[in-house]
C-alpha cells in the first residue's frame, strides 16, 4: 500500500505534502535536513537494506504524535484516513 501511495506523489511535491501534513496535525515548525552520511553495509539483517544506508532526507515537525496517529500509520490508505478534511493533496499518508 504505501509504495502505491508514494507513486502518487510527482517527485516535485513530497516536500511540499510533508509540510501540509505537519500543518494537518497543528505543527507549528518543520525542519528538513539532508543528511549525506553513509553508514556501514556489514552486518545488516538482510543484505537488500544496504541501499537504505545513506543519504538520506530527514523531515521533523513538532506536533505529537496520537494513538490515532498510530491507527492511521497502520491502516494507511483505508477509508478513515480518507473522510477526514486534511490540507494535504491525498490524506493518506
Amino acid at each position: 500500500r504505501i509504495r502505491h501511495i508514494l507513486t502518487m506523489y510527482p517527485d516535485a511535491e513530497v516536500l511540499s505534502e510533508m509540510i501540509q501534513n505537519a500543518d494537518d496535525a497543528g505543527a507549528k515548525h518543520v525542519k528538513i535536513i539532508l543528511d549525506l552520511r553513509e553508514h556501514a553495509r556489514k552486518s545488516l539483517l538482510a543484505p537488500t537494506m544496504s541501499d537504505w544506508q545513506g543519504p538520506c532526507l530527514w523531515i521533523y515537525n513538532d506536533s505529537l504524535f496520537s494513538p490515532s496517529d498510530w491507527k492511521n500509520v497502520v491502516r494507511v490508505g483505508q477509508a478513515s484516513k480518507l473522510q477526514k478534511v486534511q490540507t494535504g493533496r491525498f490524506g493518506l499518508g
